[in-house]
Formats: C-alpha cells, sequence, structure tokens
C-alpha cells in the first residue's frame, strides 16, 4: 500500500471514530467528559491520564472514545513518520 493510500485509510477510520463520538454519542460524550473516572483532573480528552498510555480496558465502557483515542494516535504517528506533521506544535 503507498502512503497515500495508507494516510486516506488512517483519515478515514479517525473521521470515522470521531464522528461517532462527537456526533452520534454526543450525549454519552457530554455526560462523560468531565467525570474522573474517564478523564484524570490533570489529564484531557487526548491523554486522559497523563504519564500513562490509555487504551481503555477495564471499567471503560466508553469503548467508542478508546477507539477514537486509538485511530488519533495511529494516524498523528504516519504523519510524523512522513513528515506531513510537526509533532513540537
Amino acid at each position: 500500500m503507498d502512503n497515500e493510500s495508507e494516510l486516506t485509510k488512517r483519515a478515514a477510520v479517525f473521521l470515522d471514530s470521531f464522528e461517532i463520538v462527537f456526533g452520534h454519542d454526543w450525549w454519552f460524550t457530554k455526560d462523560n467528559i468531565c467525570d474522573r473516572h474517564f478523564i484524570a483532573e490533570d489529564g484531557t480528552f487526548l491523554d486522559p491520564y497523563p504519564g500513562e498510555h490509555f487504551t481503555g480496558g477495564k471499567g471503560d465502557n466508553w469503548c467508542n472514545r478508546s477507539s477514537l483515542l486509538a485511530a488519533y494516535r495511529e494516524l498523528k504517528a504516519f504523519m510524523i513518520s512522513e513528515g506531513i506533521h510537526n509533532q513540537n506544535y
């Protein structure tokens, strides 16, 4: 698979996940976005537990967020490796 196809594939997975979390599941996202069980007090949506690589798992019934974070990390890593994204923004 060429790099353009790989980028398209990763972007599509990210976009699908984004639309599920912030569109279809908005009611659930909105209710849980500030819940300390889902995001630590010093965390952010993209880095919910600073210092830990969050992948969801036990106690995380917000699987669409886990999928979104995985798709985001995959797309970002690919874009950095291809020189498309500057990781030091």
